[in-house]
């Protein structure tokens, strides 16, 4: 009897011992669970996995997780140095590009036509288109590994987007009524006030015209209205750029904003990708954000939200 008794009291010691381990191997691999999201979450701060383990079995497990973490974060700080480099070796490059190019401009703008052929005037004109492409080119690298490495060094002041939209548009007239597109301005009647630069969201406003210009088949519509952003706690102002793509499908939508993405895979359009790159950045800078959308009747939005200025400064 008591032979039955010191089993049975056995078994039941066993079976507790195995349920705390167990209990206790659980809580750890809950743990490691939560600060390995932690940890993939803010993948900056460097940190490895630190729970204690109850058994041998789970702190190897944690040694390779580590090791494997490691590993990450060695990866991760070559990629740093080496897209830092590429971004100061962009910048030099632009920097080194438009002093000449700026120079070759002004010497065309000094050349008298009058005298000139009407062969020779054409190619001239096609000497200072191209000249003004490249020197286009070389700012959008310039701006590319400026905002990159300094996003938020942008002068702030308080922005009318209404003038601004219709001045910048009205700049490109002839080059619609060469394309043949039809454009909507869908405006507020008062002025819209943001808090921002006025030389980065005419910048934005360049890149979203010219896109269309580029892509558009017959229609641009740019939409600007106030909405109050319960989540946000207080108003943001939207401006909506659409126009009709064809070209596009859903998969391209995310990757839009993404630096030398071109969507277009079947025409050149002459495009680096880096418009849209460029508006992100801009946006993100004065602490706004850009977004894109095609609807089922392949129509293109390219969304950007910004905060209004404050109520002293209107």
């Amino acid at each position: 009897m008591w032979i039955a008794v010191g089993i049975a009291l056995g078994a039941g010691l066993a079976a507790i011992f195995l349920a705390v381990k167990y209990g206790r191997l659980k809580k750890c691999i809950r743990q490691a669970g939560l600060d390995l999201a932690e940890i993939m979450d803010s993948p900056e701060e460097n940190r490895i996995l630190l729970a204690a383990t109850p058994s041998r079995e789970a702190g190897r497990l944690l040694e390779q997780i580590n090791r494997y973490l490691e590993y990450h974060q060695r990866e991760r700080g070559v990629w740093q140095r080496r897209e830092q480099m590429l971004q100061e070796q962009i910048e030099n490059i632009s920097h080194d590009l438009r002093t000449p190019l700026t120079s070759i401009l002004g010497y065309l703008e000094l050349v008298d036509d009058a005298g000139l052929s009407q062969e020779d005037r054409e190619a001239l004109a096609v000497v200072e288109r191209k000249s003004r492409y490249l020197q286009g080119l070389i700012r959008d690298f310039y701006d590319l590994s400026r905002l990159e490495k300094a996003p938020r060094d942008l002068r702030s002041e308080t922005v009318d987007v209404i003038r601004m939209i219709q001045e910048t548009v009205l700049s490109y007239y002839p080059a619609f009524e060469e394309r043949h597109l039809t454009v909507e301005l869908d405006l507020p009647g008062a002025p819209v006030l943001i808090r921002g630069s006025g030389e980065a969201l005419e910048r934005i406003l360049h890149n979203m015209i010219q896109n269309a210009l580029r892509y558009a088949r017959s229609h641009f519509r740019i939409h600007v209205w106030r909405k109050e952003v319960t989540d946000a706690g207080g108003n943001r102002i939207f401006l909506d750029f659409c126009n009709d793509a064809e070209h596009l499908t859903q998969a391209d939508i995310p990757c839009l904003f993404d630096r030398f993405y071109t969507a277009d895979h079947v025409r050149p359009s002459g495009s680096t990708g880096l418009g849209l790159t460029v508006s992100r950045l801009l946006a993100e800078a004065m602490g706004g954000t850009a977004a894109a959308r095609l609807t089922p009747r392949k129509e293109l939005h390219l969304l950007f939200e910004f905060c209004p200025a404050p109520v002293q400064e209107i």
